[in-house]
């Protein structure tokens, strides 16, 4: 019994184990199988994804693939536009080019426009956004967005793209095919709402014009480019013609006719674009597949000019009479005289005139013919309570008679200027009353003032003079003469403040200012600044402000920091090469160019007087020297001639040096600050501190006018030989080295040996020197000593410009 209940307990184990391995296992087959479809859930969502995000790729493309299209076709348009206002700006209609000819009395120097034709050289055309009352047609393409919460398990595409066909037709996703011809964009989203409603919650439709429908129009008769052209379907009358370059000058703006072929039938619209023109109502008819639009010739035409709003010649239509076409110039100005009005017609042998009044309503309804031209005058300019004065015063123009009742009156407002003498008061009459000012202001006579009174006051002077004042000790009255400048009219004026503190400004006509800066014009003699003057001229002399005009010197090459810098008096060269932050390690210092306008001035001055004298002396040593044959004069006339090339080649070269001085500056920017060669700057000055050179330069009359690499020891003797020696009509005597500061050693000033030129040839030269051999001048006595310091300045000029060249 024991053993039986055991092995029934066993059983009971066991099945109760099966079964829940049994249950286990199903459990954890149906997990596995959730955990697949949960897998494929995720990836069904992940292509999902993907799928979105190749479609906004897609729709991005497509969009930059528009705007692409959309510039291009934008510069195209451009293009066009420009062509076209081109072709417009060099037409010009027969019809202004007779009427502008034949009343060039009336117009003087201004010129009748046709009215109107300017409006397609100023548009421009560009796409309108389209409503959802767009009606589709064949070609038009269409972007439609869905969004929703769908209530069943069918997939939905949220963007697609619909193309109407030909036949009207197109294919919607999940609906089928649809007739869209007809429909409007609203009527389509309320169909696309309904089909889809039933599928999805809260469902949005949007659809957008992705592509508007093109077709062909025709556009004939007097217009710019005539032809076929290509529209889209928002495209109106006024679209066809821009593209057609707009209408010509000899056809109309008023009789343009659409042609279009409706139900079987010809049917005929007639565009008056004075309508848009004048009074604003839209020409907005749409094109439509094989229209055609005729431009006729224009019709008859009237010029209305004067006192007018728009003048302008003009087109007729229905209007007859002149109280028509007044409107279309957009009525009067103020200043309109109504009592003067002028018909100007052409008739059989020549131009017939009729005048008449606005107020007159019968002369209102003349009637106006081809042709006309209608002038309107003004009222007189004038004042009925006014008196006038001009000339020596300084407050002119007009006063009031009620005010200003005596000249006595009327001079003390005005204020004579102090070179005022005499006037003269010109009545409406034309009779005149001369007086002199100074018994006018003294009561030793008056005068009553009329209205319309004009009063002229006289200057003393035969032409009004230039007045100099302000912070000068003795104000001046120039007379003027031709040929005046700043300079002259400055030259015995004693200024209150240094040069570097004051301005001049001119005054010309009360109305134009001209500055000029005394320290650039007298001191640097910038030539530029030296101001030609007119009669009446004011030049008043003011202290600068300090932002104004900050003294500065531009300091270049071998420093840390180049560049241009402020300076406050008594500031050195040591200290300006300080702010530029110092030498760098290539600076030569010892070849420093310093140049200073003022010194520029001066020595070309010098080179200018002399290259005159020179040539003066070349006309003449051709004229006095005898020849013993044609053949030895032909060769000396060269050899002049040669001279002459040659100096003004030297002139040309000296240029960049003129103005240096020659300074013998130290090594060091220690040694700089004690030594006297450290001058206080002034304003305009330039510093170069060229790299350490590595030649020594030979010119003059050599054989090899060349840079030689620097080998010390060498002396002067040494680098001749390199160059082959001196010419044969060198000037041996007067052999110099040009130190490359500036400075000059000469024969004179170092020798060693019994000959003063054996003495400098024993001369070392340094780094950047430069030898010069002059030619032997054969000019007479008087003028070597001249003539030698300007070589000099061109040779020292020379090897500045090779220092500067460097950097």
């Amino acid at each position: 019994m024991g053993k039986f209940h055991t092995k029934r307990i066993l059983y009971s184990i066991l099945l109760f184990l099966s079964v829940i391995s049994f249950s286990f296992a199903e459990n954890m087959d149906q997990l596995l199988k959730n955990q697949e479809n949960m897998n494929q859930l995720l990836k069904n969502q992940e292509n999902m994804n993907q799928l979105l995000k190749n479609q906004e790729n897609i729709k991005e493309q497509e969009r930059t693939e528009l705007e692409e299209q959309s510039q291009q076709k934008e510069t195209e348009e451009k293009v066009q536009t420009k062509l076209q206002q081109k072709a417009f700006l060099t037409e010009e209609s027969e019809i202004e080019i007779n009427i502008n000819k034949l009343y060039k009395d009336i117009l003087k120097d201004k010129k009748l426009k046709q009215f109107g034709y300017d409006f397609f050289k100023r548009t421009t055309k560009t796409v309108s956004p389209v409503g959802d009352d767009y009606v589709l047609g064949p070609g038009d393409k269409l972007k439609i967005y869905l969004w929703g919460d769908p209530v069943d398990i069918m997939a939905i595409n949220r963007e697609f793209t619909v193309e109407v066909s030909r036949d009207g037709t197109g294919y919607v996703p999940n609906i089928g095919q649809l007739t869209l011809s007809g429909l409007s964009i609203r009527d389509l989203k309320n169909i696309l709402q309904k089909k889809y409603g039933d599928k999805f919650k809260n469902l949005k439709v949007d659809i957008t014009l992705e592509k508007l429908r093109s077709f062909n129009v025709y556009v004939t008769g007097f217009v710019r480019e005539p032809g076929m052209i290509t529209v889209n379907s928002l495209d109106t009358v006024i679209d066809a013609l821009y593209i057609a370059g707009g209408v010509s000058k000899t056809g109309s703006l008023r009789k343009i006719q659409l042609k279009r072929k409706e139900d079987s039938q010809l049917k005929i619209y007639n565009i008056d674009l004075y309508s848009l023109f004048i009074e604003g109502n839209p020409v907005d008819i749409k094109l439509r597949d094989g229209d055609v639009i005729y431009v006729p010739p224009i019709g008859d035409v009237v010029a209305i000019f004067g006192d007018i709003k728009r003048p302008a010649i003009y087109e007729l239509k229905d209007e007859r009479e002149l109280k028509n076409v007044i409107n279309f110039a957009g009525g009067f100005n103020a200043s309109v005289n109504d009592s003067f009005v002028r018909i100007s017609r052409f008739a059989k042998d020549g131009v017939e005139i009729f005048e008449g009044d606005l107020t007159d309503k019968e002369f209102l309804k003349t009637k106006i013919v081809n042709g006309d031209f209608i002038f309107f005058g003004r009222k007189p300019d004038i004042i009925q309570n006014a008196i006038t004065i001009s000339g020596e015063v300084y407050y002119p123009g007009i006063y009031s008679i009620n005010d200003t009742k005596t000249l006595k009156e009327i001079l003390l407002k005005a204020k004579p200027k102090p070179n005022a003498l005499y006037g003269r008061v010109i009545r409406e009459d034309k009779n005149q009353l001369d007086f002199v000012i100074e018994d006018i202001l003294k009561d030793k006579r008056n005068i009553d003032l009329k209205a319309l009174d004009k009063i002229e006051i006289y200057n003393k002077f035969f032409v009004e003079p230039v007045y100099v004042s302000g912070e000068i000790d003795n104000p001046k009255t120039i007379p003027y003469y031709e040929d005046l400048t700043l300079i002259e009219a400055l030259r015995s004026v004693k200024f209150k403040y240094p040069l570097r503190e004051l301005k001049a400004i001119i005054i010309r006509n009360n109305m134009n200012f001209i500055t000029v800066y005394l320290y650039d014009l007298l001191n640097r003699f910038d030539q530029t600044k030296d101001i030609k003057l007119y009669p009446g001229d004011v030049v008043i002399i003011q202290k600068t402000f300090r932002t104004e005009k900050a003294p500065s010197v531009t300091v270049l090459g071998e420093v840390k920091n180049p560049g241009k810098y402020e300076i406050t008096e008594g500031e050195t060269i040591a200290d300006i090469i300080a702010k530029a932050g110092g030498y760098t390690e290539s600076a030569y210092p010892q070849a420093l160019i310093f140049i200073r306008e003022s010194a520029k001035k001066l020595q070309k001055e010098k080179l200018e007087i002399t290259i005159i004298t020179l040539e003066e002396q070349f006309i003449k040593s051709s004229k006095e020297v005898s020849f013993s044959n044609e053949e030895e004069k032909q060769i000396a006339m060269l050899a002049i001639q040669e001279q002459k090339n040659l100096l003004q080649i030297l002139k040309k070269k000296a240029e960049l040096g003129i103005g240096r001085i020659a300074l013998d500056i130290p090594a060091t920017l220690m040694e700089l600050k004690n030594s006297n060669q450290n001058i206080a700057l002034e304003d305009g000055d330039t510093i170069i501190v060229p790299q350490r050179p590595n030649y020594v330069l030979v010119i003059g009359d050599v054989y090899n006018q060349i840079s030689l690499p620097y080998i010390k020891g060498y002396k002067l003797k040494d680098y001749l030989a390199m160059v082959g020696g001196v010419g044969k009509n060198a000037d041996k005597k007067d052999i110099y080295v040009i130190k490359a500061n500036g400075r000059v050693v000469s024969g004179q000033s170092f020798s060693r040996g019994f000959l003063l030129w054996s003495g400098i040839e024993d001369y070392e030269p340094s780094q950047g020197d430069t030898i010069v051999v002059p030619t032997e001048l054969k000019i007479p006595i008087a003028w070597r000593s001249t003539i030698k310091d300007v070589v000099q300045i061109i040779f020292q000029s020379i090897s500045t410009a090779v220092l500067a060249k460097r950097l």
